[in-house]
Parts: C-alpha cells; structure tokens; sequence
C-alpha cells in the first residue's frame, strides 16, 4: 500500500506531464480534481481524433472522387440517345471550336485573315473549311439556332396535340427557370474572375495592351462591388440591346452572348403562347415573317432563335406527313425523285452542309480581298453596312442552313442514323455537349493565365521552337480545360439546374 507521500509524487509527475502534454489544461485545479478532469480531457481529445478520422476516411475519397473528370469514371453504360442528340452534339462541337479560336487567335493571330487575302496569307489553315475548327464567331450563331429549336420543341409538340393546359405549364416553368439556368453559373464564373484580378493571377493586362479585362481596384470590396454591377447589368433581362451592339462584360468577354441568350429565351416564349391557339399554317408563316422582319432590323440574334423555331414546327410537320404517307401519294412530286427520294435527299443535305460550312467559315479580316466571298458582299442587304454586320449575316445563313440540312439528312441502309447527324451522336460529342456550357464560360479563365503567361514566353523562340511551344501548350489547355469544365459542371452548373427545378416545385401551384 502506497504511502500517501508515495501519492503525492505519483500526482506531482501526473501534473507535470499533464503540463507537458497538454499546455492548454488549467494549472490551477486542486490535484484531488486534477485525474478527474484529466481523463475527461483525454477522452474528449479521442472523440475528437475519431471523429477527424472519420471524417478524413469517409469525405477524402468522396473529395478525391469529386475531382477526377467524369469521362474516367467507370459507367455503366452510355447515355440514352433521343431523336435530338444530334443538336447537342453540334452544341458542344460548337463550344469546343469556341475554345479553339479564342487559344489560337492569341498564338497565330494572322489565321483571322482570309485565304489569300494578302500575299504572305496563304496558310493551309486559312482555307474555308479547315478553318471551321476556329470560326468561333460561326459557332455563335449556331448556339442560338439550336436553343431556339430546343426551348421550342416540347411546347410545340404539345401545340399540335392541343395540349394546352400542359403548353401553359411547359411555358411557366420554362420562363421561371430561364434566368437561373443562364445566369447562377456565370455569377461563379465571374468571380473567380474577381480572385484571379485580385491575386495578380493574371498578367499586368496594362503593361500587355490588353483591355478587355477587368481593372484591378485597390480593395477587394471595391474590386467585388465593380464585379457585383457588372453583374446586374449582364443579367439584367431587360437591358436594350441593339443588333449592331456588342456589350462584354468585363468579368468574363465571351459572355456578351448571354443577355441575348436570354432575350432570344423570352422571344420563342412569348411567340409560342401568342401562336400557341392558331392554325398550324398561321403558326408557321407568322414565324417566318416575324424571323424574317428581325433580320431585316438587323436583329440578327432574334432571327437565329426563331429559325430554330421555325426548324422544330418544320420538322414535326414533316415527320406527321411522313407517318400519313403525304409524300407517297402525292400527285405535286414527280415519280422519279419518289423512285430516288434518297439519292435526292442525300444531295441536297449534303450540298446544303457544304454551303452552309463555307459560310460559317467567313474570315474574320479581309473578306473583300478572300476568294470564294465577294459575291457574298455583292449580295448583303445595305442595313448591314460594315465588315463586322456583314460576316454577321452571312454567318446566319449559314447556321440556319446548317441546321436545315443535318435535321433532313435521310439515313442509310446500313445504319439507321441520318448520315448528317452520325457524328454528333458519338459518345465523345455526346460528353462535349453535356460540359459545353460550362467550357464556354470558364475557358478564358485559363487562356488568359496559362496560355497567354507561355505564349508571351515563347515570343524569344525560333519558328520550329515556337511551334513546339505552341502544341506542348495545346495539350496542356485541353487536358485543364475539360477537367475544369467537367468540374464546374458537376458543381455548378448542374447544379444551377436542380436548384432551378426546385424553387419551380416550391413555388408552382400543382
């Protein structure tokens, strides 16, 4: 039996170690107390320790699962396509070349130049054609034929069924939803905008001649301020916007596009519910005569969405005579083009999408000097009165076209596919349509801070080093860009969607 000096050492070591161990334990309990309150201690600290290590095994791997890209993932199979895949697919191949003009445009900025336009312009790439890949202002006009089709289709199928209670809901539901979808994921993308100025992640834009970014203010309430009435003023549905007018913002430049999106939204909306009750043939010619008078006015963005419209009404049409045997019986359509009706189709897809690419491949700089577009300018309607409008408009014709040709590409006898739209159902245009909006918003984050940081370094290089500099880049931007985009889609912009799509179950009346 220990003696109670015995006692008094042992509890004189126990403080001492306690001190030592755990410097933030009081000093001044009584040593009766001290074993009690030391042994709660410790028994608190394990709590903690078990449950950071919980946490560290459960989240961790959910963290570290959240930052691998989708696309290498195991999946359990492919996405289901619809009759419409197609349209997505031509989105984000439409998106992607987005990206690749505005990273090339930095590293070649002769490629704006037409094809022997001058001549030291005769790069391969300048032809029509090749130069596709970065027509990013032909991809523009291509985005809004395809949301007019796709805000229009649904609504317009429950017209022709005279499903008019759903029509309404189809309609509320897609003009509540409308700005949310558009704009939450640009109020993220913008910001980090705002992170990027304020930490001098970008270069000094002063010293490099560029302005189009943002100003970096002394404060980041100043600089957050700056950002939050950019902001409004992008998102602001009813802002004016004119057809010759261009309005970036400064926060992010590609998203002039946007406001439009969203007014060309507001437009098939408020067109489908005034035409929603009329005559299928009234519906149709009303559309084409309002879409018509837009492009007129110089209204360029309105014509796009509504030829998509027009498209969506077309095709239904089309479909509906196919099913009743229209095309068989009828007396208006000679024997040998119904004999041939696929041959002929096949060629006038075919030659359509020729021309319509021709089109879309309109060169940026020196058109009047381009082979193959003075009879282009010869032909533009005089409203349209400077280089800019008159690529424009003939960038219109061209998507719409597009449009047209690859909706009525007739498929083959090997393959139930229309021979047009193959390629945009492939699994890897499928994933490009899935992440393009967020690729579109989030791109220049990254041409701006890591290609434009090596390209300003790569200016000292010889041509083949430059070169080399230029596809050793390329890669680079393309592994960051669809990792970034394929984040920012799982964690914003996906989730701008179902957040959407909540706020109208809470708020809708059933």
């Amino acid at each position: 039996m220990p003696s109670r000096q015995d006692q008094e050492e042992d509890l004189d070591t126990l403080e001492s170690e306690s001190e030592s161990k755990h410097p933030l334990l009081p000093t001044s309990l009584a040593k009766g107390d001290l074993d009690e309150d030391h042994l709660a201690y410790l028994e608190i600290s394990k709590r903690i320790q078990r449950i950071f290590k919980t946490c560290c095994t459960v989240l961790a791997p959910r963290l570290l699962r959240s930052l691998v890209p989708s696309f290498l993932r195991s999946s359990n199979g492919t996405s289901k396509l619809h009759p419409t895949s197609w349209l997505d697919g031509l989105r984000g191949i439409a998106s992607f070349f987005v990206v690749i003009h505005h990273f090339i445009l930095v590293w070649f900025p002769k490629l704006s130049y037409g094809y022997a336009s001058d001549p030291e312009y005769y790069n391969l790439f300048q032809a029509p054609f090749l130069r596709i890949i970065y027509s990013g202002r032909g991809m523009v006009t291509i985005f809004f034929v395809v949301s007019g089709y796709a805000l229009s289709y649904g609504a317009l199928r429950k017209i022709r069924n005279k499903e008019f209670d759903k029509v309404l809901d189809t309609l509320a539901s897609s003009v509540f939803r409308r700005w949310l979808r558009l704009f939450l994921p640009i109020l993220v993308s913008t910001f980090i905008t705002v992170i990027f100025i304020q930490t001098d992640f970008y270069w000094d834009a002063a010293v490099h001649s560029v302005t189009f970014l943002p100003r970096k203010h002394p404060t980041w309430a100043i600089q957050i301020k700056d950002w939050w009435w950019s902001f409004v003023l992008v998102s602001n549905p009813f802002m004016s916007i004119e057809g010759k007018d261009v309005y970036a913002d400064p926060y992010g430049s590609q998203l002039w596009t946007i406001p439009r999106e969203m007014r060309g939204s507001l437009v098939i909306y408020i067109t489908l519910l005034g035409l929603a009750k009329a005559k299928q043939a009234v519906r149709l010619l009303a559309m084409i005569g309002i879409s018509l008078y837009c492009l007129y006015i110089t209204q360029w963005d309105i014509y796009l969405f509504l030829s998509g419209a027009i498209l969506a009404e077309v095709q239904l049409l089309v479909n509906e005579l196919i099913h009743e045997g229209f095309f068989h019986s009828s007396k208006f359509i000679p024997d040998s083009i119904k004999e041939n009706k696929t041959t002929v189709l096949h060629t006038v897809t075919i030659f359509g999408a020729v021309l319509a690419t021709h089109m879309l491949c309109y060169p940026d700089i020196g058109d009047d000097l381009t082979p193959g577009y003075g009879y282009m300018i010869a032909s533009t309607p005089a409203q349209y009165d400077n280089k800019n409008l008159r690529q424009r408009y003939w960038l219109c014709i061209g998507a719409v076209l597009l449009g047209f040709s690859m909706a009525f590409s007739p498929s083959t006898s090997s393959n139930p596919t229309p021979l047009l739209q193959r390629p945009f159902n492939t699994s890897f245009v499928q994933y490009l349509a899935k992440v393009s909006y967020a690729l579109y918003v989030l791109h220049l984050h990254l041409v701006w801070t890591v290609s434009y940081r090596l390209f300003l370094m790569a200016q000292v290089l010889d041509p083949a080093a430059y070169l080399i500099r230029f596809i050793e880049t390329a890669v680079m931007m393309a592994i960051l860009c669809f990792w970034t985009a394929d984040l920012f889609w799982r964690g914003v912009d996906a989730k701008s969607v179902d957040l959407a799509k909540w706020l109208t179950n809470k708020c809708f009346v059933n």
